[in-house]
């Protein structure tokens, strides 16, 4: 899709004002929008959770692990 010379010319003027959050505040609001979870995690907490409510959380898991295994899907 072409689009005009206008509209080129606000998208660049546009991306100019985008920076991000420059304020505490605004940076503070945004730092976990990328979170990554899973393997790829830095850390298994996120600021302010408590450790020893995340572990007895964690053997309430293990202790009530189904043993059954997981079904796979026959295409």
């Amino acid at each position: 899709m072409i689009i005009s010379q206008k509209q080129q010319e606000a998208n660049k003027a546009n991306a100019q004002r985008s920076t991000g959050p420059v304020t505490p505040q605004g940076k503070a609001a945004v730092r976990l929008n990328a979170l990554t979870y899973g393997l790829r995690a830095h850390s298994t907490l996120i600021t302010g959770e408590d450790p020893e409510e995340y572990k007895h959380l964690w053997d309430e898991r293990k202790r009530n692990k189904p043993n059954t295994q997981p079904r796979i899907p026959i295409a």
